[in-house]
């Protein structure tokens, strides 16, 4: 799976704001085994990176050619190079990997604004010469490319690939297709004791936009994770009710009540990804009685996770439940993923165009 709303996104915006020259290093295709797909990104400047394309000496080498790239005095252009995953690269995957080295420089910033703000789905055309970057929607070209992208374009949306490199008849036309999907999720977790701020310190390092909400305002870190936001507030069935279709919850606070108030009001909506409740099976056979009196059905109480957590991982400790947690929304997460990514998509303009 690619991470999108990725931290190479906003990396690469904070570093176009400062001046700081970086490099976009871009996995365009993959035969064979590999270590991560096509998609995949990683930005590059001269004080460190962000993402990744898989480590080893793969992405050994990518850093080299990409730093190269940051200090050569000549204008930057974007390059393809191909790197077979054997012997001379220390790599026993088998496959062949190409990557496309993009220097950045502020004619990006229309495209890369774009992903930032996606709503709804999007493909980025990357033309190799001249660099040309195209947003477009799914299975929508814009008439006036000079050549017809259709085909290329339903390949694309009829897969679960998430971009395809693709030639043209005439030497050197070179053409990169990217889903421009935010991958990340709506996650709310309501508590904030020791498992649910273990939780969070795990949730930080995963495509989730949390909302953490507790009345106890005492009990949230002063720190806290780039994609968490926390709410103090003793009424949830405010924050369930906005919440976004799609959702996923997360029920651990410190009262039995609050619990139940809160998967009731998740029920009701019947519209969230994932709906967990920390407890034991005594507490589920009870929550499922008191929710049956309260009108919902077995289908809707099928459900409702409770207890929470890969089964295979029983230490009770917060930071092992943490982890089993996170294992299990990220299994979820990604079935959704592969869901979207495999739908037929249609609908909406071509929203901006630039030549770099």
């Amino acid at each position: 799976m690619s991470a999108a709303a990725p931290d190479w996104l906003d990396a690469a915006l904070t570093c176009l704001a400062r001046g700081k020259p970086c490099t976009l290093v871009t996995v365009a295709a993959v035969a064979g085994s590999a270590p991560r797909e096509a998609g995949t990104k990683m930005l590059v400047h001269l004080d460190g990176i962000a993402g990744s394309i898989g480590g080893g000496h793969l992405e050994f080498k990518a850093l080299a050619e990409a730093k190269s790239l940051l200090q050569t005095a000549a204008a930057p252009q974007a390059e393809l190079l191909d790197f077979a995953l054997g012997p001379s690269l220390g790599q026993c995957c088998g496959g062949r990997v190409t990557l496309l080295f993009e220097p950045l420089t502020p004619g990006a910033l229309p495209w890369l604004t774009a992903w930032q703000q996606l709503s709804g789905e999007r493909v980025l055309l990357t033309r190799l010469t001249p660099l040309t970057k195209i947003v477009i929607a799914p299975r929508k070209a814009p008439a006036d490319l000079g050549f017809d992208l259709s085909d290329p374009l339903r390949a694309l949306a009829a897969s679960a690939a998430p971009a395809a490199l693709f030639h043209r008849d005439d030497p050197g036309s070179c053409y990169l297709l990217e889903r421009m999907v935010d991958s990340r999720q709506d996650l709310y977790l309501f508590g904030a004791g020791h498992v649910g701020r273990a939780l969070v310190q795990v949730l930080g390092l995963l495509p989730y936009r949390v909302r953490w909400i507790d009345g106890r305002a005492e009990m949230f870190p002063p720190v806290l994770p780039a994609n968490v936001e926390v709410e103090c507030s003793t009424s949830p069935r405010h924050d369930v009710a906005t919440a976004p279709p799609a959702s996923f919850f997360l029920v651990m606070t410190h009262s039995h009540p609050t619990d139940l108030e809160i998967c009731d009001q998740v029920l009701k909506r019947g519209d969230f990804a994932f709906l967990g409740l920390i407890g034991s099976e005594t507490k589920r056979a009870t929550f499922l009685s008191r929710l049956r009196q309260r009108g919902h059905g077995d289908a809707i109480l099928a459900r409702l996770t409770c207890p929470i957590g890969l089964p295979q991982v029983t230490a009770k400790e917060p930071a092992s439940i943490a982890i089993a947690v996170a294992g299990q929304l990220l299994a979820c997460s990604e079935a959704i993923l592969r869901d979207r990514l495999a739908a037929h998509s249609d609908g909406g303009a071509s929203v901006g165009r630039r030549a770099l």
